[in-house]
């Protein structure tokens, strides 16, 4: 997170947030979250999330939007986290921070809990799969929500990507990717609203089953690249193949295909985009990781995944260096 937004974060902001809940500023906790402030709160009854996101980062027609998105999920049987009503009845409020504001909102707490690499087996991704395609699924016959909610365009989203790299040589090399993308096709049942991050930070687990929540970076995309998403993130570290990234890549990509398949399918031509939208998640990666995280708050693990992101931008080499067709 930007530095000068979490500066903005104070105990009597986050007090005002517990109030917008109906908690005490003591049940909020520490904060975690990447581009949002996110707690985990007990209330009477249940326990939730609850998001505070900075003004500039999503307007209240954007989340309208998300929420619109999530309810139609939801109402479908897929395994998502519904927004619930704050103390004041509605779904989003907004508390004064400084010049500006956070928007509230709390959702349904997620049982279970993000699984580490040593509990991934092929069956996991295939069940990882199934709930990508029951998303996709869904979202083919979603129609959007109504004026005047709206998300970003992709193209938006996007542009705004291109302008947190800080080398020119790796702002090209995005605009190169996303003329590509642009020349994609928008094939029936291919294209549509999606989660976009579908890393394994934002799945929990229970009794095998995943649910999936912070649709934060929700837009309008081609569903292919959902896809590239689990599997890039997959591979970050290993899992079975300590010296052997590619038969990682090789064996998670067969399962979450796969389950994948089992609810949802796109035509070939739409599995053979999966190197672009690798592509385009890596040098998304590098990018976000420069504008929030200051160069003094990097671990070594990150400086070196930096690096190495950074390194295959800029001489074309494949993400991960996986020999992709």
């Amino acid at each position: 997170m930007e530095p000068a937004v979490r500066a903005r974060y104070t105990s009597e902001v986050q007090a005002k947030v517990a109030a917008a809940v109906g908690a005490t500023p003591e049940a909020l906790g520490t904060p975690g979250g990447f581009e949002s402030f996110v707690h985990e709160v007990g209330v009477p009854g249940s326990r939730r999330i609850v998001k505070a996101t900075w003004h500039e980062r999503r307007t209240l027609e954007q989340l309208g939007a998300e929420h619109h998105f999530l309810g139609a999920l939801a109402d479908a049987g897929a395994p998502v986290c519904r927004p619930l009503p704050l103390a004041s009845g509605e779904l989003v409020a907004s508390v004064r921070a400084g010049d500006g504001h956070f928007h509230v909102m709390c959702y349904e707490h997620a049982e279970g809990e993000c699984l580490t690499r040593d509990a991934w087996t092929p069956d996991l991704f295939k069940a990882w799969g199934a709930m990508v395609g029951t998303l996709h699924r869904i979202a083919a016959a979603y129609v959007g929500p109504p004026a005047p909610l709206s998300r970003p365009t992709w193209q938006q989203e996007y542009t705004e990507v291109v302008g947190m790299l800080g080398d020119a040589r790796a702002r090209s090399a995005l605009e190169a990717v996303l003329a590509d993308v642009r020349a994609l096709p928008r094939t029936p049942g291919s294209f549509g609203s999606m989660h976009g991050d579908l890393h394994r930070h934002n799945v929990h687990w229970a009794g095998g089953q995943p649910r999936v929540f912070d649709f934060d970076d929700m837009l309008d995309f081609w569903f292919a690249s959902d896809v590239a998403i689990v599997l890039y993130y997959a591979v970050l570290r290993p899992i079975w193949h300590a010296d052997d990234k590619q038969a990682d890549y090789d064996a998670v990509k067969a399962a979450v295909l796969e389950g994948y398949r089992r609810e949802h399918d796109l035509p070939q031509a739409a599995w053979d985009t999966l190197p672009l939208f690798l592509k385009l998640r890596e040098i998304t990666l590098l990018a976000v990781c420069e504008r929030s995280i200051p160069a003094s708050e990097r671990p070594p693990e990150l400086v070196a995944d930096m690096a190495g992101w950074r390194s295959r931008t800029l001489e074309g080499r494949p993400p991960h260096d996986l020999a992709l067709p």
